[in-house]
């Protein structure tokens, strides 16, 4: 059977999941931005040409067992690309102000006549 309005299962498939827009404040973002400045790796992808393109925030909810719901980022991606050729992936522990994991994908490619 397939699913309403073609949402997928869960009501997911635009993009938002039901729960409409996330606003991240550039006080989040620069926080996470001096964070993996401070990482001897991401320096040198820095160094090396990567450019920060954009910081997302992963959001945990938590629910009690008395009821209470408490919503925080306590963790953050950050992407960094080199022209065509780089990408790389670096995620941030907010609460420890740490980088806990980088991924780098580069792509090759030769071009013949």
């Amino acid at each position: 059977m397939p699913f309403p309005e073609g949402r997928g299962a869960f009501g997911r498939g635009r993009g938002d999941c039901g729960f409409g827009q996330i606003t991240v404040s550039q006080e989040f973002k620069d926080n996470v931005i001096n964070i993996s400045k401070s990482d001897s790796d991401v320096q040198q992808l820095l160094t090396d040409g990567y450019n920060i393109a954009n910081v997302r925030p992963i959001i945990t909810t938590t629910v009690q067992g008395n009821g209470t719901v408490t919503t925080k980022a306590t963790t953050a991606i950050v992407t960094l690309i080199k022209d065509t050729t780089g990408r790389a992936t670096v995620w941030v522990d907010v609460e420890q102000a740490k980088v806990t994991r980088i991924e780098i994908l580069t792509r090759t490619v030769i071009e013949k006549s």
